[in-house]
């Protein structure tokens, strides 16, 4: 129940409630522990004056104070929170709404607030806050009924919402805390949308429940994300590309202790050159949102963690009838049982919960791997179309629906384009009319430039767009994304 964790909140608010807990690089704002609860209690009040108690609460807005204010009202109220980022579209946001019938909106900045929400309460979490008094705690005591919906990037088709318990929560953060033996004094750096599974897990949940303060800048820059490494922030949860970006440009005399990577696996290569430049140990997280952390290691030995238990699950043609052996050693399609283990995934508030897809009461990752006899897990592949872009998943179904609204669009598929080991962003390969006209094709990209503005993610939108006269298939019209990446090549003028 997450009630754990909003109970350790409050503990270090107890301890200290003028320490900072969330430092806001950008704006330069140091929010209080004191003052983070005294909003969370206001806005509690405020829920349950006007909101169901099994309510759905939309929290929107960018990440900071405003997020873990807005969280702990959510939770703390025993109600269910939607976060959504200010990146979402439009689109998105609204279809969101619909689909889980929203009854409330918590923004947690006044200053880029959905304007034309449908909402019929409409908050505003940081405004009038003043000092926590000495019942505020109350009203945020029912956290055992609370449960987040959090967007996952899906093995297939568009992404899924999955519903996770405040059990899960709970497990979630008490996992980290162990596994990073984060505490009190912690400063973390903060750089995801905390409205991510990685982001919200290593960005509030751990940070909050430890009691530890956060530096949050939104993306890391090479300038301003070294600058606030190397004073006084003491863990650092990046990703591949943002710790080889800091590690061209180190700082032996820091507090950093400990930094860890997570989306994708960390190339030796980058791990070497980091833990050289800071003079500390770099990890290697493996995680789901539908799981929560299921391997962690530094040096390159990962293993699962406590309360995680990992299979192997042969790969296998299972159209044609075939059935995977599940066994404890071997390659395959990693399969996992977790105690942070999700509920389901939840299309609409009413519909039912499905548990996604299970072999022996195990969740089928997507994932490729090799779990040796020793324990030790290595991540080999991806068994599903998703990559990462910056840490960020991006699904090639969501992107390709988007782009084939152009009514000069045949066919269109999307495919990662890697520019170095570490960054990977976004190719199209289109087929359209009157191919082969640079004018016409020119014209056609600036659209879908615009089009892609509109409706997706920035991670999502495609660096290059190319143009082929086919995309290669199979007899039965399956795409062969293998091949078309072969076709098109590693290179492209960006």
């Amino acid at each position: 129940m997450a009630a754990e964790l909003i109970r350790d909140f409050i503990a270090s608010v107890d301890r200290d409630p003028d320490r900072v807990a969330v430092h806001d690089l950008t704006s330069g704002r140091k929010t209080s522990r004191g003052e983070i609860l005294a909003a969370a209690a206001q806005a509690a009040r405020r829920l349950d004056a006007t909101v169901p108690e099994d309510g759905v609460v939309m929290l929107h807005g960018p990440s900071g104070a405003g997020y873990w204010a807005g969280l702990l009202a959510i939770l703390g109220s025993g109600r269910r929170m939607l976060p959504i980022g200010i990146e979402t579209t439009a689109r998105d946001r609204a279809t969101l709404h619909d689909a889980h019938r929203v009854d409330a909106v918590i923004e947690t900045d006044a200053s880029v607030g959905w304007a034309e929400s449908p909402a019929t309460v409409h908050l505003q979490v940081m405004d009038g806050i003043g000092i926590p008094r000495g019942n505020d705690a109350g009203v945020l005591a029912r956290g055992s009924s609370g449960s987040l919906l959090l967007r996952s990037s899906g093995t297939t088709g568009r992404p899924a919402v999955a519903l996770r318990t405040g059990a899960a929560l709970d497990r979630v953060s008490e996992t980290l805390l162990r596994v990073i033996e984060l505490v009190d004094d912690d400063e973390v750096l903060a750089t995801l949308p905390m409205q991510h599974a990685y982001g919200i897990e290593h960005g509030v949940l751990a940070p909050m429940r430890a009691g530890a303060s956060v530096r949050f800048r939104p993306g890391f820059d090479l300038a301003g994300g070294v600058e606030a490494l190397a004073n006084g922030v003491t863990v650092f949860p990046g990703v591949p590309v943002t710790l080889e970006a800091a590690a061209r440009e180190g700082r032996l005399d820091s507090r950093l202790r400990l930094a860890y990577s997570a989306g994708s696996s960390l190339p030796e290569v980058v791990r070497e050159a980091f833990a050289e430049a800071w003079g500390c140990p770099t990890g290697n997280l493996y995680g789901a949102t539908e799981l929560g952390t299921i391997t962690y290691g530094i040096g390159g030995l990962d293993a699962a963690v406590a309360g995680v238990s990992i299979r192997v699950a042969a790969v296998v043609d299972e159209d044609g009838g075939e059935v995977p052996v599940v066994t404890a050693e071997g390659s395959g399609e990693l399969v996992v049982r977790s105690d942070a283990m999700f509920a389901g995934y939840l299309a609409a508030r009413d519909a039912e919960v499905d548990p996604g897809r299970r072999l022996e009461g195990h969740f089928r990752t997507g994932d490729l791997g090799r779990v040796h006899a020793e324990g030790r897990v290595e991540i080999t592949g991806r068994a599903k179309i998703q990559f990462d872009v910056g840490g960020l998943k991006v699904n090639p179904t969501e992107v390709e629906e988007v782009l084939a609204a152009h009514p000069a669009i045949r066919e269109v598929a999307v495919i990662p384009l890697p520019l170095t080991a570490t960054v990977t962003r976004v190719r199209a390969v289109v087929v359209v009319d009157c191919s082969g006209d640079p004018e016409r094709e020119s014209l056609i990209r600036r659209e879908l430039g615009a089009l892609a503005a509109r409706d997706l993610a920035p991670h999502q939108r495609p660096r290059v767009i190319d143009f082929v006269d086919s995309l290669p298939r199979t007899l039965t019209g399956k795409l062969l994304r293998g091949r078309l990446i072969e076709l098109v090549g590693r290179s492209a003028d960006i």
